[in-house]
């Protein structure tokens, strides 16, 4: 009989142990976030985030954060959003995932949102009332970007910075 319970207190302890670890990898993960310098003084300029669209489908690994490299491609979106593809600075390239290798060129995501007409239905109210200010880049500028770092689970959890909070040129 001894035997017998053995295997269920050892598959239970297995268990626990395995939680335990999940549990302390997304505490470390959502308080210590991805790389990216962190930004302590960090502030969402005129509320942006309360301006995404369906915000439930993006996955906050870290609240904010900051990265640069050179803009490949602007896209013009129907929910009012820049999507910028952005080659990451050396420093910043573990920020992309296999998501951002497959379908984004290996690039990070960067969103500018409400920055231009909204034809996309479900995007309309998010913007009602709000434009966006930032500079929108061209294509082979150096940027440095500033904002929340996310999956997006309606896009194969590639990883972005969505939305933007700040951007220069250099």
């Amino acid at each position: 009989m001894e035997v017998f319970l053995r295997k269920p207190v050892l598959a239970a302890l297995a268990a626990l142990v395995i939680a335990v670890a999940a549990g302390v990898t997304g505490y470390y993960v959502t308080h210590t976030g991805s790389p990216g310098s962190d930004q302590s003084g960090c502030s969402d300029p005129d509320s942006i985030s309360s301006h995404v669209y369906n915000s439930y489908r993006l996955n906050v690994i870290k609240s904010c954060i900051t990265a640069s490299g050179v803009v490949e491609n602007v896209f013009e979106e129907a929910d009012g959003d820049y999507h910028l593809r952005l080659a990451l600075d050396s420093q910043y390239t573990n920020l992309t995932n296999s998501a951002n290798d497959q379908y984004q060129y290996g690039d990070l995501v960067v969103e500018i949102i409400c920055a231009l007409p909204v034809t996309q239905s479900d995007a309309v109210s998010a913007c009602q009332n709000y434009t966006n200010a930032i500079t929108i880049p061209s294509v082979n500028d150096h940027i440095t970007v500033t904002g929340p770092y996310v999956l997006d689970t309606d896009h194969y959890d590639w990883a972005e910075v969505h939305p933007v909070y700040t951007l220069t040129i250099s």
